[in-house]
C-alpha cells in the first residue's frame, strides 16, 4: 500500500476544564491517543507525529507505537504553535516541506476512516462537515503549509487558512472532549470506537 500524507496528532493540551488528560481518557479498552494513532496507521499515514506536553510525555511515548513524539514545552502559548512543533518534526522526518498534512486533535474523536479518505483525497486544505457542524481532523495541503510555518504560534488556525468543507456522514463529528459530560456523550458511543 503507498503512503498516505503524514499526520499530526495533537495531545499538549493541558486539559484544564476536564481535569485528567484527554489523551489517556479510555472508551472500548484503548485511550483517545491510541485510536487516533490506530485509525491512522491503518490508512498509512506516514510519519505520524504526536505533539504533547511535558506532562503527558512518557506516556505518549509508551502508547505512540511507533509514531514519533514532539514535545511542546509551551502550550498554553496556543494550539498553532502546537501544529507548527508537529509539522517542525515532519519536514526533519521526510527532509523537505510535505504536500499535504492530516491535523487530527485527540480531544476531537468523532472521525472515521472513510471521512480521512475524503480528506486525503481532497487537493485543498478542508475540514470535515456533517450535517452543517464543522470539525476535525483537517487537511493542511500545499501553499498553507508554508504559512502555517511562518505564522505567529498564538494565531488560531482558522485566521491562517480558509478550509473547504468535505462532506461527511459522522454524528460524532461535533464531539469536543472538555467536560464530564462529553465524556458520558463519549461512553454512550462507544461502539463507534469498536468499527474498524
Amino acid at each position: 500500500m503507498a503512503s498516505n500524507p503524514p499526520a499530526i496528532i495533537i495531545a499538549a493540551g493541558l486539559s484544564k476544564r476536564l481535569g485528567r488528560h484527554k489523551a489517556f481518557v479510555e472508551i472500548a479498552g484503548k485511550t483517545l491517543l491510541q485510536h487516533a494513532i490506530i485509525r491512522l496507521q491503518s490508512l498509512n499515514c506516514k510519519p505520524i507525529v504526536i505533539v504533547t506536553n511535558q506532562d503527558c510525555l512518557f506516556q505518549a511515548t509508551v502508547e505512540s507505537n511507533g509514531a514519533k513524539v514532539s514535545l511542546n514545552v509551551n502550550p498554553d502559548e496556543g494550539r498553532t504553535g502546537t501544529i507548527q512543533i508537529g509539522l517542525s518534526a515532519i519536514i526533519d522526518e521526510i527532509g523537505r516541506m510535505p504536500k499535504k498534512v492530516i491535523l487530527a486533535p485527540v480531544d476531537r474523536p468523532g472521525w472515521g476512516l472513510k471521512s480521512i479518505v475524503k480528506l486525503i483525497d481532497n487537493d485543498i486544505s478542508s475540514c470535515l462537515s456533517s450535517k452543517g457542524i464543522n470539525g476535525h481532523p483537517v487537511s493542511l495541503v500545499g501553499s498553507d503549509l508554508h504559512k502555517l510555518l511562518a505564522a505567529d504560534k498564538e494565531t488560531p488556525l482558522r485566521d491562517i487558512i480558509s478550509f473547504e468543507k468535505v462532506e461527511v456522514e459522522e454524528p460524532l463529528l461535533g464531539l469536543n472532549i472538555d467536560t464530564e459530560e462529553d465524556l458520558i456523550r463519549l461512553n454512550d458511543n462507544s461502539e463507534f470506537f469498536e468499527q474498524p
